[in-house]
């Protein structure tokens, strides 16, 4: 209570010593009890208007007829947490989501790596937010270049053997490898005797084991033990399906951190709600697990964030040679 030798009784009516000092501290206390509650929903009204009413979240359907109700619970919790309507928008393919992306029809949604450098460079009006991490704690991958262990050491000694390689749409097997040893100028069409052309990665540790090829590409975490093939990737599919000693497999070369997946949401969209879903997707795993599974069933390690910055190894085979 307010020492009377300070405010007159008289002329306070919190300092009141009759007892209705605790009537008017109740009210106020109400009154901020009512502000906390409301200022999100306000916040999250201001939005809706900027957003034209509603928040638009594209999901990738990959023709699962059930696609919406498994995302529904993240789409709730999304509009939970933000206080404002959130819609869900089913596209057939990956393809269809960056296209909607860049057209606006949608604000927020789930992209691989290379479908959100494909987005940056056509228009440069997507960021990404947050990415997914495995069980294991590995948040991406790397292209990784693999020979027989003791008989080529290096990159270097590469020059002149024969290179492995996957289709041109193998993001690990061809886009990112080709397109990073180019810039590190060592163009793959000069600096090898032959590009051996194989269905996908294990079809390319084949060849390698076979004396067909000198060298492999595929990917890898480069987390966990190495004897076993890392934490996932093609040395430990290598390890588990085929049975293949990998000891006997070198990596020499690496490509930048590749993310498994990213969320992103428009540029256009405020600053404020970009920060809001930052801190949502920061928290989901731990208090609301149900919604975080149901966008993110494959990678149980919850998010962290990323740049731009962190996607140089995908962005790198659309810019010129």
């Amino acid at each position: 209570m307010c020492p009377s030798w300070k405010l007159p009784r008289t002329k306070s009516p919190i300092c009141r010593t009759d007892g209705g000092w605790l009537l008017v501290l109740a009210v106020y206390c109400l009154a901020v009890c009512c502000l906390a509650v409301l200022a999100p929903l306000a916040a999250g009204q201001a939005l809706a208007q900027d957003m034209g009413g509603r928040f638009r979240i594209g999901v990738v359907t990959a023709g699962r007829d059930d696609a919406r109700s498994e995302a529904e619970p993240f789409r709730d919790e999304l509009e939970y947490r933000l206080g404002l309507p959130a819609d869900l928008f089913l596209m057939d393919t990956l393809g269809e989501l960056t296209d909607a992306l860049i057209a606006g029809h949608v604000q927020y949604g789930r992209l691989s790596a290379t479908a959100y450098a494909a987005a940056r460079k056509a228009c440069a009006c997507v960021e990404p937010l947050a990415a997914p991490r495995d069980g294991d704690g590995a948040d991406g991958f790397h292209a990784i270049l693999m020979t027989k262990a003791g008989e080529v050491p290096s990159l270097e000694a590469l020059a002149g053997k024969r290179l492995a390689i996957g289709p041109a749409r193998s993001t690990a097997a061809f886009r990112v490898p080709l397109a990073g040893l180019a810039a590190s100028g060592r163009d793959p069409r000069q600096f090898f005797s032959a590009l051996v052309p194989v269905s996908g990665p294990e079809e390319g540790l084949a060849a390698l084991y076979d004396g067909l090829a000198d060298a492999a590409l595929g990917w890898s975490t480069l987390l966990g033990e190495a004897d076993t093939g890392y934490s996932a990737g093609t040395l430990m599919q290598a390890y588990d399906r085929m049975r293949l000693d990998v000891g006997r497999l070198t990596v020499v070369w690496q490509s930048p951190r590749i993310p498994f997946a990213v969320h992103v949401v428009r540029s256009d969209v405020s600053p404020e709600l970009k920060d809001r879903l930052r801190q949502m997707l920061s928290s989901l795993q731990d208090e609301a697990p149900g919604a975080y599974f149901a966008i993110e069933p494959d990678f149980g390690g919850g998010f962290v964030p990323v740049l731009p910055e962190d996607f140089s190894a995908v962005m790198l085979p659309l810019e010129p040679q």
